[in-house]
Protein backbone atom coordinates (compact mmCIF):
# COMPACT_ATOMS: atom_id res chain seq x y z
CA UNK A 1 0.00 0.00 0.00
CA UNK A 2 2.66 2.54 0.96
CA UNK A 3 2.54 6.11 2.20
CA UNK A 4 1.33 9.35 0.63
CA UNK A 5 2.72 12.84 1.06
CA UNK A 6 0.83 15.97 0.10
CA UNK A 7 3.31 18.84 -0.19
CA UNK A 8 1.49 22.18 0.03
CA UNK A 9 2.92 25.64 -0.40
CA UNK A 10 1.08 28.08 1.84
CA UNK A 11 -1.60 30.13 0.13
CA UNK A 12 -1.22 33.77 -0.96
CA UNK A 13 0.27 35.83 1.85
CA UNK A 14 0.11 39.51 2.63
CA UNK A 15 3.05 41.40 1.12
CA UNK A 16 6.20 42.07 3.11
CA UNK A 17 5.66 45.68 4.17
CA UNK A 18 8.56 45.94 6.59
CA UNK A 19 6.49 46.60 9.73
CA UNK A 20 5.63 42.90 10.24
CA UNK A 21 8.19 40.13 10.65
CA UNK A 22 8.18 37.66 7.76
CA UNK A 23 7.16 34.78 10.03
CA UNK A 24 4.11 36.79 11.18
CA UNK A 25 2.69 37.59 7.73
CA UNK A 26 -0.81 36.17 7.38
CA UNK A 27 -2.91 35.19 4.40
CA UNK A 28 -4.76 37.63 2.20
CA UNK A 29 -8.49 37.10 1.65
CA UNK A 30 -7.52 35.44 -1.66
CA UNK A 31 -5.14 33.17 0.26
CA UNK A 32 -7.88 32.15 2.68
CA UNK A 33 -10.08 31.26 -0.31
CA UNK A 34 -7.24 29.36 -2.01
CA UNK A 35 -6.55 27.21 1.04
CA UNK A 36 -10.25 26.58 1.60
CA UNK A 37 -10.72 25.45 -2.03
CA UNK A 38 -7.65 23.22 -1.75
CA UNK A 39 -9.16 21.68 1.37
CA UNK A 40 -12.38 20.93 -0.52
CA UNK A 41 -10.32 19.30 -3.31
CA UNK A 42 -8.51 17.12 -0.77
CA UNK A 43 -11.77 16.24 1.00
CA UNK A 44 -13.36 15.04 -2.24
CA UNK A 45 -10.40 12.77 -3.09
CA UNK A 46 -8.77 11.77 0.19
CA UNK A 47 -10.73 11.17 3.38
CA UNK A 48 -8.04 9.47 5.45
CA UNK A 49 -5.52 12.23 6.13
CA UNK A 50 -3.57 11.01 9.16
CA UNK A 51 -1.62 14.15 9.99
CA UNK A 52 -1.02 17.75 9.03
CA UNK A 53 2.45 19.15 9.73
CA UNK A 54 3.17 22.80 9.03
CA UNK A 55 5.72 25.54 9.41
CA UNK A 56 5.32 27.93 12.33
CA UNK A 57 4.86 30.90 9.98
CA UNK A 58 1.40 32.44 10.38
CA UNK A 59 0.58 32.01 6.68
CA UNK A 60 1.43 28.28 6.82
CA UNK A 61 -0.59 27.74 10.00
CA UNK A 62 -3.58 29.59 8.52
CA UNK A 63 -3.33 27.49 5.34
CA UNK A 64 -3.20 24.27 7.39
CA UNK A 65 -6.17 25.37 9.50
CA UNK A 66 -8.29 26.22 6.46
CA UNK A 67 -7.54 22.83 4.91
CA UNK A 68 -8.20 21.05 8.22
CA UNK A 69 -11.61 22.76 8.46
CA UNK A 70 -12.58 21.54 5.00
CA UNK A 71 -11.49 17.93 5.55
CA UNK A 72 -12.94 17.66 9.08
CA UNK A 73 -9.48 17.29 10.62
CA UNK A 74 -9.18 18.52 14.21
CA UNK A 75 -7.17 21.77 14.03
CA UNK A 76 -5.82 21.04 17.52
CA UNK A 77 -4.04 18.00 16.04
CA UNK A 78 -2.07 20.04 13.49
CA UNK A 79 1.64 19.72 14.25
CA UNK A 80 3.26 23.15 14.04
CA UNK A 81 6.99 22.58 13.53
CA UNK A 82 9.27 25.65 13.83
CA UNK A 83 12.02 23.79 11.95
CA UNK A 84 9.91 23.84 8.78
CA UNK A 85 10.20 27.64 8.63
CA UNK A 86 13.35 28.35 6.59
CA UNK A 87 13.98 24.59 6.36
CA UNK A 88 16.42 22.88 4.03
CA UNK A 89 15.67 19.85 1.86
CA UNK A 90 17.61 17.76 4.38
CA UNK A 91 15.48 18.98 7.30
CA UNK A 92 12.23 18.21 5.47
CA UNK A 93 13.48 14.79 4.39
CA UNK A 94 14.60 13.94 7.94
CA UNK A 95 11.18 15.03 9.28
CA UNK A 96 9.43 12.73 6.79
CA UNK A 97 11.65 9.80 7.79
CA UNK A 98 10.69 10.40 11.44
CA UNK A 99 6.91 10.42 10.84
CA UNK A 100 4.78 8.05 12.90
CA UNK A 101 4.26 4.86 10.89
CA UNK A 102 0.59 4.87 11.84
CA UNK A 103 0.27 7.89 9.55
CA UNK A 104 -0.43 6.82 5.96
CA UNK A 105 -1.45 10.13 4.33
CA UNK A 106 0.37 13.24 5.55
CA UNK A 107 0.05 16.88 4.53
CA UNK A 108 3.10 19.13 4.88
CA UNK A 109 2.49 22.88 4.59
CA UNK A 110 5.56 25.02 4.06
CA UNK A 111 7.42 27.46 1.85
CA UNK A 112 9.11 27.84 -1.47
CA UNK A 113 11.64 27.46 -2.92
CA UNK A 114 12.57 24.60 -0.59
CA UNK A 115 9.33 22.67 -1.17
CA UNK A 116 9.99 22.59 -4.92
CA UNK A 117 13.58 21.51 -4.30
CA UNK A 118 12.35 18.80 -1.91
CA UNK A 119 9.86 17.41 -4.45
CA UNK A 120 12.53 17.42 -7.17
CA UNK A 121 15.09 15.78 -4.87
CA UNK A 122 12.76 13.04 -3.61
CA UNK A 123 10.99 12.18 -6.87
CA UNK A 124 13.41 13.30 -9.59
CA UNK A 125 10.51 15.17 -11.21
CA UNK A 126 11.47 18.67 -12.35
CA UNK A 127 8.86 21.36 -12.80
CA UNK A 128 8.57 25.15 -12.75
CA UNK A 129 7.98 25.38 -9.02
CA UNK A 130 5.10 25.57 -6.61
CA UNK A 131 2.78 28.55 -6.72
CA UNK A 132 1.09 29.87 -3.60
CA UNK A 133 -1.75 27.56 -2.59
CA UNK A 134 -0.57 24.65 -4.73
CA UNK A 135 -0.07 20.96 -3.93
CA UNK A 136 2.05 18.02 -5.06
CA UNK A 137 1.03 14.43 -4.36
CA UNK A 138 3.90 11.99 -3.80
CA UNK A 139 3.44 8.24 -3.38
CA UNK A 140 6.05 6.37 -1.37
CA UNK A 141 6.13 2.62 -1.88
CA UNK A 142 7.05 1.54 1.64
CA UNK A 143 5.18 1.03 4.90
CA UNK A 144 7.93 2.57 7.05
CA UNK A 145 8.55 6.31 6.68
CA UNK A 146 12.19 5.74 7.70
CA UNK A 147 12.68 3.82 4.44
CA UNK A 148 11.43 6.65 2.21
CA UNK A 149 13.96 7.39 -0.51
CA UNK A 150 14.47 8.49 -4.08
CA UNK A 151 14.19 4.82 -5.02
CA UNK A 152 10.58 4.43 -3.84
CA UNK A 153 9.04 7.91 -4.14
CA UNK A 154 6.92 8.83 -7.16
CA UNK A 155 5.58 12.20 -8.29
CA UNK A 156 1.84 11.71 -8.86
CA UNK A 157 0.58 15.17 -9.81
CA UNK A 158 0.70 18.91 -9.21
CA UNK A 159 -2.34 21.14 -8.79
CA UNK A 160 -2.21 24.92 -8.56
CA UNK A 161 -4.62 27.30 -6.85
CA UNK A 162 -5.92 28.27 -10.29
CA UNK A 163 -7.16 24.72 -10.84
CA UNK A 164 -9.87 25.24 -8.20
CA UNK A 165 -11.43 28.49 -9.41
Amino acid sequence: MGKTLFIIRHAKAKPDEGDVKDIDRGLTSEGLQQSSRLGVFIYKKYTDISAIVCSSATRAVQTAEQIADQINFDVLKITVDPELYEASVRIIFNKVCEFNNEWDEVIIVGHNPVLTYFVEYLTGHHFDGMESGSMVKISIGVEDWALASQENASFEYYVSAGDFV
